[in-house]
């Protein structure tokens, strides 16, 4: 799970700038104030804070896509395309770009024909042959791997020798089905050996392209200048990339990026899809990344905040190069996009620079909005998940994000219930009753575009059980039902938000991400003081009354943990002896 508030308070940490640098300017030091935006003609919005405390910048470049924005049979478009977008351009990140054009168009054709057979042999029909070839595969002699060393090719070949070329030597269970070897129009059977070929074949063409390929250039050159936490990320509703460079860089900065935007080569797609794949299968190997994405996928049914953001395994595994082009091409437009910079820059001179060098980027037709809405929910649903880990409990209620009036009673009692040692989960589930290893944390999931959760997280300390850690969850949430929030309750809530603001005021990592935030979820980077404005506002009646409204037990999830059945009983019986 992402870090509380990652979102949505984010949106309020930075109103002004440091004392220090106000004493500097010499002016006042509101946002509003030091903001400095333009509006390219082709739709690119620039956003500029000069903080002249250092000669360094740091910079966001955030599109609104996600993976709200992909269709159901190609999940994981928008994370795997953040990827390829690291492996150069035309221009950067190759020795002879004329020389990869027919291998990439090789390998396209390659990969496409091993789609369609996969698909013509059916999921499971496919699984049941790959995991024979996989036990031939790692029957191979000593002497066979060691000819065979790291050549993936090589290694595919090898299997295709050890694998009956008919029906005879296939195991006996599958001749007592001639259908799923055969049926009047397919040899299922030829057709998976022939996409084994085409697998070595692919091989083969990768490490020919490798030869004309200058791996990770574009990092590199920033590395070689100063560059400091590159990296991006993809959400939902957003897909961002990130670096922070000494000041005398902005010019280099922005011709690479422009040129990374605008002539991308999707290059390395094919061994790059198997990081993507092993990245997916790490994340289901653990339990809270299979406990939430089982979690979300139960709590919305409509919505796309129901699918996980690096998509299911099965897609990935067919998605062409082809695909992510496409979605490129629609997502990944200067009416899509905003640039933030924060840091000793010169305003007029970013803007001119970006004139320059991103003018001519063409605008695209982008469906900003998601029309679908998720249908309410009218009982609770919970779901129980197996792993050999300890249990844990996840509790969800769909409320509505901001500008909606009850959001920010929401983000209020998001800081009551979680926020510090002071918060009401802490001293009572954590402390005082000591049913948890840690205290219950709160947050507005899994993003802050479109209607979310309220989402309670909270791992039982041994003894004690997920059905009373629930159970007590749910007390503190009805006191706030009950009982009205004290003055004094509500004053330390608001003193924490400008604690946050003075404590992140002097980052231009944490200012552009304010910024970039407010942009992603609300198209406009003032909705940053608009929102503060309205959090301070937010009294003890607004939280009783959205707590009874958005918390009941109609409208909730829950989903919990637990050890495999026959695993707890051997414990059990363990523990008994």
């Amino acid at each position: 799970m992402r870090n509380k508030f990652y979102l949505s308070i984010l949106m309020i940490f930075l109103i002004s700038i440091s004392t220090a640098e106000l004493a500097s300017a010499g002016k006042a030091g509101t946002l509003d104030e030091r903001v400095r935006e333009k509006i390219l003609d082709n739709g690119l919005r620039i956003v500029v804070v000069e903080r002249h405390t250092a000669p360094v910048f740091f910079t966001l470049i955030s599109f609104r896509v996600g993976a709200s924005h992909e269709s159901p049979d190609h999940s994981g478009l928008s994370h795997f395309l953040e990827h390829m977008l690291f492996k150069g351009s035309k221009n950067v990140g190759t020795k002879d770009y004329a020389s990869e054009v027919p291998i990439m168009d090789e390998l396209e054709e390659i990969a496409g024909t091993i789609r369609d057979i996969q698909i013509t042999l059916k999921p499971w029909r496919f699984k049941l042959f790959d995991e024979y070839a996989a036990k031939v595969k790692s029957e191979l002699t000593a002497e066979i791997r060691q000819e065979i060393g790291s050549d993936e090719a090589a290694g595919w070949r090898a299997v295709l020798e050890q694998l009956p070329s008919d029906f005879t030597d296939l195991p006996e269970e599958w001749s007592r089905s001639q259908w799923l070897l055969k049926d009047r129009e397919n040899n299922y059977w030829t057709l998976y050996r022939d996409l084994l070929e085409h697998r070595a074949l692919l091989a083969d063409l990768i490490v020919q392209q490798r030869e004309f390929i200058n791996q990770n250039e574009l990092s590199q050159i920033y590395e070689m200048r100063g560059g400091r936490r590159q990296n991006a990320f993809t959400s939902y509703d957003q897909t961002t990339y990130m670096v922070g460079l000494p000041s005398n860089c902005l010019e280099l900065f922005l011709y690479l990026e422009a040129d990374r935007f605008t002539n991308p080569v999707f290059r390395e797609f094919y061994s790059e899809k198997k990081v993507v794949m092993e990245e997916k299968r790490m994340y289901m190997d653990e339990p809270g990344g299979l406990l939430w994405e089982t979690f979300m996928s139960t709590a919305f049914r409509a919505h796309p905040y129901g699918r996980p953001i690096i998509g299911w395994l099965s897609d990935i595994e067919l998605t062409l190069r082809t695909d992510m082009e496409e979605h490129f091409k629609r997502f990944y437009a200067p009416n899509n996009c905003q640039l933030t910079i924060v840091g000793d820059v010169n305003a007029k001179e970013v803007f001119k620079l970006a004139e320059k060098y991103f003018g001519d980027w063409k605008p695209s037709k982008v469906a900003d909005e998601m029309t679908v809405v998720e249908p309410e929910q009218n009982g609770e649903r919970r779901i129980q998940v197996e792993f050999d880990a300890e249990p844990r409990l996840g509790i969800g209620f769909h409320v509505p994000v901001a500008p909606h009036p009850d959001s920010y009673a929401l983000t209020m009692i998001d800081y009551i219930l979680s926020a510090g040692r002071t918060s009401r989960m802490y001293k009572s589930i954590f402390v005082e009753q000591s049913l948890t290893a840690s205290s219950p944390s709160t947050g507005q999931e899994p993003a802050d575009r479109y209607p979310n959760l309220f989402y309670v997280e909270a791992t039982p300390k041994a003894p004690h059980t997920t059905e009373e850690v629930e159970t007590a969850i749910l007390e503190e949430i009805e006191k706030l039902k009950d009982e009205p929030v004290t003055d004094r309750e509500l004053e330390r809530i608001r003193n924490r938000f400008k604690m946050h603001q003075l404590s992140r005021m002097g980052s231009n990592y944490a200012l552009a991400f304010t910024i970039n935030s407010a942009f992603v979820n609300r198209g406009d980077w003032r909705s940053v003081t608009e929102d503060f404005n309205r959090l301070e506002k937010v009294t003890a009646d607004d939280i009783q009354r959205v707590a009874k409204k958005y918390f009941t037990a109609k409208n909730r999830t829950v989903a919990i943990l637990v050890k495999p059945l026959e695993m707890a009983e051997t414990e059990t019986t363990g523990m008994e002896e």
